[in-house]
């Protein structure tokens, strides 16, 4: 098999920039949903985990400010891990193999990061 050419590395390289970019594009339209309190609260969150909307069924009533505030921050929780699972799909056809087992600590520590974040 020939070695392949400056020109069609280059080739190469920019197939795989244009399709990055393509993926980068397509994430910025996901959006998450989570729900809590037995669907009286649903988040809807952004590609960056950022609430776009927040709807409450007509049973919210039933909830003290407490549970409401709780349900919020779980159907958020919810909503961020739904769009962090739908951009892991999207890019997976290009993200190297994992080669190292996770590491639960430092998924852990980054859970605890995202929670702080969004309070």
């Amino acid at each position: 098999m020939p070695e392949p050419t400056f020109a069609s590395q280059l080739d190469e390289y920019r197939a795989q920039l244009a399709e990055i970019t393509r993926l980068q594009q397509e994430r910025t339209g996901l959006m998450g949903v989570g729900t809590a309190a037995g669907r009286r609260v649903t988040v809807t969150v952004n590609a960056d985990g950022i609430a776009i909307d927040i709807k409450f069924s007509s049973g919210v009533g039933d909830l003290g400010h407490e549970e409401t505030a709780a349900a919020i921050t779980a159907a958020s929780q919810l909503a961020v891990a739904d769009v962090a699972r739908q951009t892991t799909a999207l890019f997976a056809p290009i993200a190297p193999p994992r080669t190292e087992p996770l590491k639960w600590d430092e998924t852990i520590s980054g859970i605890a990061e995202l929670r702080d974040q969004l309070r």
